[in-house]
């Protein structure tokens, strides 16, 4: 999955605010973190994985974006925030996208400061995160 790697990289980059990328796709009921920019995001959804919670869960349930603004303020999320905090990301962000009839996607979006995209940076979010789901399910078939 190097190639995805590269591809989230260019997207943290491209969205901004000191951002970092992690990709997770559910397909037939599974999670796998498909790609991250780096380590300390590849972490975080790692942990999203394993208890099968967190924001990109969520926003892959509700086919909509979830905003943390302050991870130290989240208590839905016990594992994943504790994994986020010790990382020392401050907030976070996820957004979906649709793959197939059985796969989605989120990209999780990672910052070191408290809140820091603003709409145009969500919108460069979504651009990436359709990017991202066009290459898995071009991947897929």
């Amino acid at each position: 999955m190097e190639h995805f790697d590269d591809i989230l990289r260019e997207a943290a980059e491209r969205i901004g605010a000191s951002t970092s990328c992690s990709v997770i796709m559910r397909q037939g009921g599974g999670y796998t973190r498909v790609a991250s920019s780096d380590e300390r995001s590849a972490a975080c959804d790692d942990a999203e994985v394993a208890e099968g919670r967190g924001p990109c869960v969520l926003a892959m349930d509700q086919l909509s974006g979830v905003i943390v603004p302050d991870i130290t303020e989240e208590d839905r999320w016990s594992g994943w925030c504790a994994t986020a905090v010790a990382q020392g990301f401050r907030s976070a962000a996820a957004l979906p996208a649709y793959i197939a009839h059985d796969a989605v996607a989120s990209i999780n979006l990672y910052s070191d400061l408290r809140d820091p995209w603003d709409a145009e940076a969500l919108v460069r979010a979504d651009v990436e995160v359709q990017r991202v789901a066009a290459a898995i399910a071009a991947q897929l078939s």
